[in-house]
Formats: C-alpha cells, sequence, structure tokens
C-alpha cells in the first residue's frame, strides 16, 4: 500500500509540474486534468521508463507525454511529430528554458516518413484520423523506426460494437466540433488490422485498457521488436 501511494504521490505532483509550464489558465486545467486522468501516461512510463534510446511521440499535440516522462526522470532524447502548429507552437513554449532534449516539429507523419528515426515510437490516439490504407502504410513505416528491443506503443479504441466503441466515437466527435482536434473523417480501425502490422516472428504482442474513468473503449498495445527477428537481421 505504501509504495502505491507514493506512485500516487509521484504522478500527482509530476500532473501539476507539467501543466505549471502552461501561461494559459484553461490550458492549465486541461493539461492538469488530462493527465491525471488518462491512464495511458502512467502506463507508457511504465513501459518506456529504462529506455535509453531516442522516443518519437507520433501525434504529440502540446506535448504532454514528454513533458510527463520529463518529469518522471526519463532521460533519453524525444522528437514529437504533430500536424497541428498551433499546439505544437503551445508545447515548444511550455518547454522552453524547462526541458531539455525534447524537439516538437510540425510534420504530417501521414506524408512525410520518418523512417531514418531508429529507437522507440508511441502513436496515441493517431490512427482513426488516417483512411486504412493510409494506417496501414504509417504503421509499416514506423515499424522500421523501431530497434531490436525496442517497442512500439499504440493508443486507440477498437471498433467493435461495444457501447464504449460508441462513446469513443460521439467523444472524438464533438473534440472535432470544438476544434480541439482536427476536422477529418474518422476511420477506427479492428484490433485484427492493428495486430496484422506486426508478425508474431518479428514481435512479440501485449494489450491493456487503457480508459481509466472514462466511457471510452481506448487500448494500449505494446509490440516489441524481437532481437534477431526475421526484420532485424535484413
Amino acid at each position: 500500500m505504501e509504495n502505491r501511494e507514493r506512485e500516487v504521490a509521484t504522478h500527482e505532483e509530476a500532473c501539476a509540474r507539467v501543466a505549471a509550464q502552461f501561461s494559459e489558465r484553461w490550458l492549465r486545467h486541461y493539461v492538469r486534468s488530462k493527465l491525471r486522468t488518462d491512464p495511458v501516461f502512467p502506463a507508457a512510463y511504465q513501459l518506456l521508463r529504462g529506455a535509453r534510446v531516442p522516443l518519437l511521440d507520433v501525434g504529440c499535440g502540446v506535448g504532454l507525454l514528454g513533458f510527463y516522462l520529463r518529469e518522471r526522470g526519463f532521460t533519453a532524447p524525444i522528437i514529437g511529430l504533430d500536424i497541428d502548429g498551433p499546439k505544437i507552437h503551445q508545447g515548444r513554449a511550455a518547454a522552453f528554458g524547462q526541458y531539455d532534449g525534447i524537439e516538437l516539429r510540425q510534420q504530417d507523419v501521414a506524408s512525410e516518413d520518418p523512417a531514418s528515426f531508429r529507437g522507440n515510437v508511441v502513436v496515441f490516439d493517431v490512427l482513426h484520423y488516417l483512411a486504412p490504407s493510409a494506417q496501414r502504410d504509417l504503421l509499416r513505416s514506423l515499424s522500421h523506426c523501431v530497434m531490436p528491443g525496442g517497442s512500439l506503443l499504440i493508443r486507440d479504441a477498437p471498433r467493435d460494437r461495444s457501447a464504449r466503441f460508441y462513446m469513443t466515437y460521439a467523444g472524438e466527435i464533438f473534440a472535432q466540433a470544438v476544434s480541439w482536434n482536427i476536422g477529418t473523417s474518422l476511420h477506427f480501425s479492428t484490433r485484427a488490422f492493428i495486430h496484422a502490422a506486426f508478425p508474431e516472428d518479428e514481435w512479440t504482442r501485449a494489450e491493456q485498457p487503457a480508459w481509466g474513468r472514462t466511457p471510452f473503449n481506448n487500448r494500449l498495445y505494446e509490440f516489441r521488436r524481437r532481437v534477431g527477428g526475421a526484420s532485424a537481421a535484413a
């Protein structure tokens, strides 16, 4: 119980420190609430905390994952990519003078291949903004960025007939309506579609719920490249 209480306190302190870096009051409140209630941040920390290789954060938004990891002691270089220019601008302003080794770039990963990167990769809440063919191309491209023994973490809501899925869809429509998320067609993939991009002879697979106390259908997938797998040996 003591360890659990210490972990919660450390998490809360990290959330507060990240939120304090944002100058706009509404954004500080949003950031702190998002970090405190979304389980993907502490889950990603637990999976990545021992890594020493660079991290590529695809769809980084204002940079919350990178900032949170820094506040938890993660020291590896972080590159964040997002198509949303205003969010990148807000993230750079928050990081300036506070978080070393974090680079936020405005970039459309659907059309600009980041294949020169090598390390670990995270793709949180991005896939459903792309058409299925673009999702397949992106996952193929990002899989080549993962070093042997490294991980590609994906958070998305699998398309099924659950109430959670329909709540996720409605939540995305609302976020687009208020212009927080980009306005585009939504294409939620099935679990099988995502798994198909990572052959079992090259990758180990694991997944866990990532919805916390929300009504959404989010799941966190971890695909770890096998050392000496077919792709790594090529």
